[in-house]
């Protein structure tokens, strides 16, 4: 099967989307324990950029516990952040950024996502895209971790982020399930990885996200 016609395919119809509505459920845990976990219910204006979302949020993170639910409307000029799934922009910092040389890694970097991407079609000719760390070349690897590295640091403030960005023996899996229209149903992704606290101490972190377009999955 063609990945690269697929992938086109998909593109292809979100581009030619309105509004989505999707729901995001994600958690992080430290050593089989929940410290962070949220639900965002969300409905984005692609012509617009006008999004409207319903978050709730738990944290239980080095003796704070906290609850927070909340209800947000924002719009982002036409042509930015159409995908930030109901979250406000955020500013990206891509690694590697060095001129030609830059360019070809970044370039390197997609090819070896693409050319670790397996595509399998269900009886019900729903098609699943899978992508393992396991299976990624090991320059592509290492410019996952920088990147995560990158984003742990420019979030400072919220530990839990540093939690899941600073993992060693870094472990993922997406999956993503597209319905015989292209649209995609749902997105599964999965990290785990150790972490070695002050005390030299191993650490086990698990996170877990399901984004699901129930639009999708009711065609």
């Amino acid at each position: 099967m063609n990945k690269i016609k697929v992938l086109y395919d998909v593109v292809k119809t979100i581009r030619n989307k309105e509004v989505i509505n999707g729901i995001l459920i994600a958690d992080i845990q430290k050593n089989q324990t929940t410290i962070f976990a949220i639900k965002n219910e969300f409905e984005k204006n692609l012509l617009t950029g006008q999004t409207k979302a319903k978050i709730n949020t738990e944290l239980d993170y080095e003796g704070k516990s906290v609850k927070h639910e909340s209800a947000t409307e924002f719009t982002i000029p036409f042509g930015r952040g159409r995908f930030h799934g109901g979250m406000p922009p955020m500013h990206h910092h891509g690694g590697r950024c060095g001129g030609l040389r830059g360019g070809f890694s970044k370039l390197a970097f997609a090819l070896g996502l693409l050319n670790a991407l397996e595509i399998k079609e269900q009886e019900n000719s729903t098609l699943v895209l899978s992508l393992e760390a396991a299976n990624l070349p090991d320059d592509a690897k290492e410019m996952v971790r920088e990147r995560m590295s990158h984003a742990g640091a420019h979030h400072p403030r919220h530990g839990f982020m540093k939690e899941i960005c600073s993992l060693e023996k870094l472990d993922f899996k997406v999956t993503v399930f597209i319905n015989p229209n292209y649209d995609i149903e749902k997105v599964l992704v999965t990290f785990s990885g150790t972490q070695q606290g002050e005390q030299k101490e191993q650490h086990e972190i698990k996170a877990n996200a399901e984004l699901a377009f129930p639009a999708a999955e009711s065609k």
